[in-house]
């Protein structure tokens, strides 16, 4: 949920990122971010969950060392180690049951 598309970051600043995260009959266990398109991973911290089936809160703070365009890949995965997939398999182009991972695109300035 944080930040927007479009918004900028300051190289070498703490770059906060947030949002929630939903497994549906299965509890959230993790959530990590990319910088760098999914070349490596930050986990996150989640905040404790309501229940088992509630959404998680998660944020973490990561630096972009370079201006320029980022993207921020987030994935989540349940309890069982199922993640998030990178792409959507393309089973209804209305968008319905996409779970891919979510992605937003930053410019470091």
């Amino acid at each position: 949920t944080f930040p927007a598309t479009g918004a900028e970051a300051r190289v070498g600043a703490p770059l906060d990122i947030r949002g929630h995260a939903w497994g549906g009959e299965r509890a959230v266990a993790r959530v990590d971010v990319s910088l760098d398109f999914g070349a490596s991973w930050i986990a996150t911290r989640l905040d404790p969950p309501r229940n088992k089936y509630a959404p998680r809160r998660w944020r973490t703070a990561a630096r972009v060392q370079q201006k320029g365009y980022y993207e921020i890949w987030a994935r989540a995965a349940d309890e069982d180690g199922l993640m998030q997939p990178a792409w959507t398999p393309g089973w209804n182009p209305k968008g319905y049951l996409n779970n891919m991972q979510h992605r937003v695109g930053v410019f470091a300035v």
